[in-house]
C-alpha cells in the first residue's frame, strides 16, 4: 500500500471533491486512492465553495454528501473541505499524498496544486478520470428532463 511513498511508512491520502450526486466516477477515484495509501481522508467541499467554484449550488446538501461518502468502506475519515487552497486542508488534516483526477494533470489548476502541495511536503498523484459519468453530466440530464417535462405541459 505504501507504494506512493516507497519507504514502508504509513501513507495518508487525501481526496478533495464536491461529491455531488455520488456516482461511479467518485467511487473509482476513491477506490484507486485507497489502494495507494494506508489511510484515506476525503474532504467534501462546502456548499458555498461549490457555488464559488462552479457558479451553482450542489444538488445534494453538504451534510448529506458527507454522510454518503462516510458510508463507503474504503474511506477512513470524512472532513469538510473549506478552501480551494488545499494547503488549508493539509494544515487541518496532514496528509502525504493528494489524489486528483488526471483531467487536472498539466493544467494551470493542476500545476498550482502541485506547487502548493510541494510547499507543505505533500505530493499530487493523478488517477484516471471516469469520462462516462460526472456530476455535470447528471445535472445536465436532470435539467433537460425537467425542461422537457415543463414543455410537455
Amino acid at each position: 500500500m505504501s507504494e506512493v511513498m516507497g519507504r514502508g511508512q504509513r501513507v495518508v491520502g487525501y481526496v478533495p471533491g464536491g461529491f455531488d450526486m455520488l456516482h461511479v466516477g467518485h467511487l473509482n477515484i476513491l477506490r484507486a486512492a485507497r489502494e495507494r495509501c494506508d489511510r484515506l481522508i476525503v474532504g467534501v467541499a462546502l456548499d458555498s465553495s461549490l457555488v464559488a467554484m462552479k457558479g451553482r449550488p450542489p444538488v445534494v446538501p453538504h451534510h448529506e454528501r458527507m454522510e454518503l461518502v462516510a458510508s463507503l468502506r474504503f474511506v477512513d475519515d470524512v472532513v469538510s473541505d473549506y478552501a480551494q487552497d488545499k494547503r488549508v486542508a493539509w494544515r487541518h488534516h496532514p496528509f502525504d499524498v493528494l489524489f486528483k483526477g488526471d483531467d487536472w494533470k498539466g493544467t494551470p489548476k493542476g500545476d498550482r496544486l502541485e506547487a502548493e502541495m510541494a510547499e507543505v511536503g505533500a505530493r499530487v498523484v493523478y488517477l484516471p478520470y471516469t469520462p462516462s459519468t460526472s456530476s455535470t453530466m447528471l445535472r445536465d440530464f436532470l435539467t433537460a428532463g425537467i425542461a422537457a417535462e415543463a414543455a410537455a405541459r
